[in-house]
C-alpha cells in the first residue's frame, strides 16, 4: 500500500514522494505543481456524496472546491481513513492533517532548516537517518509502553519526532508550525428517548455500512472481506450488512483452537452462510514476529496486539477483495469503557499495567471526563494502532468509527450507554436474529435471578482459577490456564512451549544493552521483564524492539 513523505525547507522549498503501490486511486492525490501542492493518502468513503453536493465528478475537482471554500480544515468532511496536506507555494501557507478517528496519522519532524512529514513513521526515521540526524530514544514515550502498554499522547520512541494525532492539522503560517484540534467529538447529553436514540444510531449505522461496503464497490470488488468475531461488534457489522443486501461476504478469523472465539464465530458465519477464512493461534508464531510487528505499528502499541491478524492478512489474495471490514470500536461507541457512575478522569482506568508507578503527567486534564479520555486513548491510541500494519495489505474500515456515527453516539447520556444497555435494545429491536446464538459480550445483569446467576457464575470461575494455580504450583498440569480459555492465551503459550520462553528471554538479554545509556528505563524494563506477567513482558520487549530501530539505520 502507498505511503508518502514530505519536506519543507526555511526558503520556501518543498519536495514529495510516494512508496509502494496504490491499489485506490481514485481517493488518492499527490499532484507537486508550481503553484501549490496536494497529497490525499486513503480512502473518502463519502466521496460519491461531496461529488453531488459540490458538483464535482472527480477528486482533484472536488479537494480544490472544497479548500477554496474552506481553507483551513476542508478536510474535515472527508470520512474514513486518510492524511495528507495542501501548501500554497505563493503565499507559503500550508497545512498537514490526518483524520479524526486515530486510524491513520502524519509523523513529523520540526527543526530551523527541514520539516519533514510522513504517514509512515519507520520511513521518516529512516530518512531522516539517511540525512545523517541521530535519533534518540524518547524516554516518556518508553514509559508510556511500560504502563499503558502504548503511547497516550503525540509522542514516540524517537525524541525528535512527533505524532500528529486524532483530529489535529499542523499549519504553517509566516515561517511557523502550529498545532491545532480542528475536530473533537464532545458530550452534550442530547435528551431523547431510548426509542428515539435507537432510531437515529439504526440510520446512522446503516449509512455508515453502505460508506464501507460500497467502497468495494467502487473499485469493482463484489467480494467483501468481513471480521467475524466471539463477540458482538464485527457480528452487527455482518448482520447489517446482510439486511441492506449486500452478497459475497467472505469471514475472517483467528485464535486458539477451541476458545469461544472459534466456535462461535464459526457458528455466526454458518448461521449466515458465509464462508470463513480461520487462522488458528495454536503455534502462536506471531510472537516471535517482534521486528516485523514493531516496524509495521510504530512501536505505538503492544507489539503483539494483532495477534495472528497479519499472518492471516498475507495469506490473503487482494486482487480478489478490496478493504477488510472490521468492527473496531463498537464496544465503545454504542457502548463505553466506562464502568462506573463517576465521569472523573482517571488515567488508571485504561493502563494494561500497573506495576510501575507513573512518572509523568498523562494530561488528563484536557479531557472533560473519563468517556472522551477513554476513547481518545484506549480507542484511537491503543485499539486502532492495529490498522498501521493491516495498511501493509489494504485499508481496514469500520462503520463504528464513522464520524457521523460515533459523534451522535458520543452525544448521547453515558447513562443510557453504559454496560452496553442501548446497544442490546438496539440489536433486539432491530436485528434479534444477531442474539440467537451465544456471544462473548455478556448483559449486565439487572432482575435479582439474573445477578444470582451472575454471582453463582463468577464464583465458579473463581473457584476453578485458584485451583488450577494450586495444582500448577504442584506440578499437575503444565498451565495454570486452560488453552481454550481465551483467543490469546499468552500464559499457557508461555507455560507449555519452551521455545516461547526461550525467545522472550534470549530477545530480552541481546537487547538490554541498548539502554545503558538511559538507566531509569533500563531499570523500569528489568522490573516488568524479570518479575511481571506475560503480558507486561511482551510491553518490556516492545520498548527494547522500538529503539532497536533507533539503533540500526535501515
Amino acid at each position: 500500500m502507498n505511503d508518502w513523505i514530505a519536506c519543507f525547507d526555511r526558503n520556501g522549498g518543498f519536495s514529495v514522494q510516494e512508496t509502494g503501490t496504490c491499489r485506490f486511486e481514485h481517493d488518492h492525490l499527490c499532484r507537486d505543481e508550481e503553484a501549490y501542492a496536494i497529497v490525499v493518502d486513503g480512502l473518502i468513503l463519502n466521496q460519491k456524496e461531496l461529488f453531488g453536493r459540490y458538483g464535482v465528478s472527480d477528486f482533484k475537482s472536488l479537494v480544490e472546491t472544497m479548500h477554496a471554500e474552506n481553507p483551513s480544515c476542508f478536510f474535515n468532511g472527508f470520512r474514513g481513513p486518510f492524511t495528507g496536506l495542501y501548501y500554497d507555494k505563493l503565499c507559503r501557507q500550508a497545512v498537514v492533517f490526518t483524520n479524526q478517528t486515530g486510524d491513520s496519522a502524519v509523523f513529523y519532524h520540526l527543526s530551523d532548516d527541514h520539516c519533514w512529514f510522513s504517514s509512515n513513521y519507520t520511513l521518516l526515521v529512516h530518512t531522516l537517518q539517511a540525512e545523517g540526524l541521530s535519533l534518540s530514544l524518547n524516554e516518556k514515550a518508553a514509559h508510556w509502553m511500560l504502563t499503558f502498554g502504548y503511547l497516550i499522547d503525540n509522542d514516540l520512541f524517537a525524541k525528535d519526532i512527533k505524532r500528529l494525532n486524532a483530529g489535529k492539522a499542523l499549519y504553517l503560517n509566516e515561517g511557523v508550525w502550529k498545532e491545532e484540534r480542528y475536530h473533537r467529538f464532545t458530550s452534550k447529553n442530547l435528551q431523547l428517548t431510548e426509542d428515539e436514540a435507537m432510531e437515529k444510531i439504526d440510520v446512522l449505522f446503516r449509512q455508515a455500512v453502505r460508506r464501507c461496503f460500497d467502497k468495494d464497490l467502487e473499485y469493482g470488488y463484489t467480494q467483501h472481506l468481513v471480521d467475524m468475531s466471539a463477540g458482538m461488534d464485527s457480528r452487527m457489522v455482518n448482520y447489517v450488512a446482510e439486511a441492506l443486501g449486500y452478497k459475497g461476504i467472505t469471514n475472517i478469523s483467528y485464535s486458539q483452537s477451541g476458545s469461544e472465539e472459534e466456535r462461535w464465530s464459526k457458528a455466526v458465519a454458518a448461521h449466515l452462510g458465509h464462508p470463513m477464512l480461520f487462522e488458528a493461534l495454536d503455534g502462536h508464531e506471531f510472537i516471535f514476529d517482534i521486528d516485523k510487528l514493531i516496524e509495521g505499528n510504530f512501536g505505538t502499541y503492544l507489539y503483539t496486539g494483532i495477534t495472528g491478524g497479519a499472518r492471516l492478512l498475507s495469506k490473503i489474495d487482494f486482487g480478489v477483495f478490496g478493504t477488510e471490514q472490521t468492527g473496531q470500536l463498537g464496544d465503545i461507541a454504542i457502548g463505553t469503557f466506562v464502568k462506573t457512575d463517576s465521569l472523573a478522569v482517571d488515567p488508571e482506568a485504561v493502563r494494561l499495567s500497573h506495576r510501575l508507578p507513573l512518572r509523568y503527567d498523562p494530561n488528563s486534564e484536557l479531557w472533560e471526563n473519563q468517556d472522551l479520555y477513554s476513547l481518545y486513548t484506549r480507542g484511537f491510541q491503543a485499539a486502532m494502532s492495529s490498522w498501521f500494519i493491516r495498511k501493509r495489505f489494504t485499508f481496514a474500515l469500520s462503520p463504528f468509527t464513522d464520524v457521523d456515527f460515533m459523534a451522535f453516539c458520543y452525544d448521547l447520556p453515558v447513562s443510557m450507554r453504559k454496560g452496553h444497555h442501548l446497544y442490546w435494545k438496539w440489536v433486539q429491536r432491530y436485528y434479534p436474529e444477531a442474539l440467537d446464538l451465544p456471544t462473548s459480550r455478556k448483559r449486565v445483569p439487572v432482575t435479582l435471578s439474573e445477578k444470582g446467576m451472575d454471582f453463582i457464575q463468577r464464583a465458579f470461575h473463581k473457584g476453578v482459577k485458584v485451583s488450577r494455580k494450586l495444582m500448577f504450583k504442584a506440578g499437575l498440569i503444565p498451565s495454570r490456564i486452560r488453552p481454550e480459555s481465551s483467543m490469546n492465551p499468552y500464559e499457557y503459550w508461555y507455560d507449555t512451549d519452551p521455545r516461547v520462553r526461550m525467545f522472550l528471554d534470549g530477545y530480552y538479554h541481546t537487547h538490554l544493552s541498548l539502554l545503558e545509556g538511559y538507566p531509569v528505563v533500563q531499570k523500569e524494563v528489568v522490573t516488568l521483564f524479570e518479575t511481571g506477567t506475560v503480558l507486561e513482558k511482551l510491553m518490556a520487549l516492545t520498548v527494547l524492539g522500538s529503539i532497536k530501530i533507533l539503533a540500526s539505520p535501515s
